[in-house]
């Protein structure tokens, strides 16, 4: 999404890079940090679009309160990773400044860095149960650099130093077509080009990926849908059709029932939600 070297900050004052590492690149989205005082916020408690993408965040000594509304759960963040899911989740600041580092990794990421199955995992994974000891050590590390690029250093070795060597080339391929036909492809098609059964093929995403293609590609709509809301003059009747919904009341509740927002308000204020994944 983002071709340059060099890392670059965005109009929501989020500063993203990618992965120095062209290994990396085929995992890691990118980097991004954040600094910004309560204040500068519109909203006291936002909601978090749940791209089809994991969140690795570390918020140094100014937590979140991160609330799940689907399992009515709540949990006071200071580094976690987030895995895919359709919940309902909003995030707020627990103090008078945000300050965020770390990372989207690939749909399939946190598929490198264990061998459990994603899908049983809790919707907030504590850094702890991935990244062991060097989870301590990398908040050490971080709270000593002087700079965003560094800390990208940081997160970087974190990553290289817990990767492992898997095979994941039936889910890889498997994403990469639901992304060229747009999330509009069966998965009997899916199966089908991956050579494999369509039981097989959801058990490959819910071990790797932590959710069912299916849901995956309704994530996949969604992330569509608010692109087209951003940045083009489309009716929500329009940006419905494009997604292949039944109608704009079917759009509508479903991504009412992902996001806690209507799409016209989502629309309206797209330029005030700070946490909107980029």
């Amino acid at each position: 999404m983002f071709a340059y070297k060099n890392s670059k900050k965005l109009e929501n004052d989020f500063i993203i890079q990618k992965p120095f590492n062209d290994g990396l690149q085929q995992w890691v989205d990118y980097y991004f940090f954040i600094e910004i005082p309560v204040d500068k916020l519109k909203f006291n408690e936002e909601f978090v679009f749940p791209f089809p993408r994991i969140t690795f965040g570390y918020f140094f000594e100014h937590p979140f309160l991160v609330t799940n509304h689907s399992l009515n759960e709540n949990y006071s963040a200071e580094m976690i990773i987030s895995r895919i899911s359709t919940n309902q989740i909003s995030v707020k600041p627990l103090t008078d400044k945000v300050k965020i580092i770390g990372a989207h990794l690939k749909p399939y990421g946190l598929g490198l860095l264990t061998n459990d199955d994603i899908s049983k995992k809790p919707w907030i994974i504590k850094t702890e149960d991935l990244f062991k000891k060097e989870a301590e050590r990398f908040k050490k590390k971080i709270d000593r650099c002087s700079n965003p690029k560094e800390m990208f250093a940081v997160i970087e070795h974190i990553f290289l130093s817990s990767i492992l060597t898997k095979d994941l080339s039936i889910v890889i391929k498997a994403l990469d077509l639901i992304e060229e036909e747009e999330g509009n492809i069966s998965i009997s098609k899916l199966s089908e080009n991956t050579g494999t059964s369509t039981r097989t093929l959801r058990n490959h995403f819910y071990k790797s990926v932590g959710c069912s293609p299916k849901e995956y590609m309704m994530l996949l709509k969604l992330r569509q849908s608010i692109y087209q809301m951003k940045h083009s003059s489309n009716s929500l009747t329009s940006v419905s059709y494009s997604q292949n919904f039944a109608d704009q009341a079917h759009f509508s509740n479903t991504v009412k029932n992902i996001t806690g927002t209507h799409p016209r308000a989502i629309k309206e204020n797209l330029p005030n939600f700070r946490f909107l994944q980029f």
